[in-house]
């Protein structure tokens, strides 16, 4: 009885998760960021408060785990392994959804996902090993969030019809880009320019 009991439990508790989602992702199309409320989120839901609580941070933790997927592949970039085809994916996403996703870079809500993507980011730097941490010739902090404006700033301009590129051409430049910056960051740059 104790396993139906745990079971049932979950379901609940993944249910009301997926509906705070739900929810936050409606209302995030339906108005600005900043006016959306904790209440507003969980009336949608129809959950309580502290349920809400119980699974996310608030409205920005929230935010942060609708962004993480995508984010996600976004930060990636700074790591070794080639994520290009991961890359090419989140940004047909990103032009396919390109009358809702503009919120996401531009205007009020661009602090906030910045964040997120910084956060992403910082915890891909602090995985390195020690070695190549010790290596970044800034703060981690500084690091992620100086990546993260790089990636933002073209991604922007694009989702917003400013400048056009097929998504493949974009994630290799922004890979391309994110590399050359890594290893600029690790003093790679530095070194040679002294040997030379």
């Amino acid at each position: 009885m104790a396993v139906n009991s745990r079971r049932s439990r979950d379901r609940r508790v993944i249910k009301s998760r997926q509906a705070l989602l739900d929810a936050f992702f409606t209302l995030v199309l339906q108005e600005p960021y900043e006016g959306i409320t904790v209440g507003d989120i969980v009336a949608r839901a129809g959950v309580g408060r502290s349920t809400l609580y119980e699974h996310f941070s608030g409205k920005d933790g929230l935010l942060a785990e609708s962004l993480a997927r995508p984010f996600g592949l976004l930060a990636d970039t700074v790591q070794a392994r080639d994520n290009t085809e991961g890359l090419i994916r989140v940004l047909e996403h990103f032009w396919d959804n390109r009358r809702i996703t503009p919120g996401l870079f531009t205007g009020p809500m661009r602090r906030h996902s910045v964040a997120v993507l910084v956060r992403l980011i910082e915890l891909r730097l602090r995985a390195a090993p020690a070695a190549r941490r010790a290596k970044l010739v800034m703060p981690a902090p500084l690091a992620a969030i100086q990546l993260a404006e790089a990636m933002f700033a073209p991604l922007a301009a694009w989702v917003t019809g400013q400048s056009a590129c097929p998504p493949a051409r974009l994630a290799v430049a922004l890979r391309r880009t994110t590399q050359a910056l890594m290893e600029t960051l690790h003093g790679s740059v530095a070194a040679s320019a002294r040997r030379g």
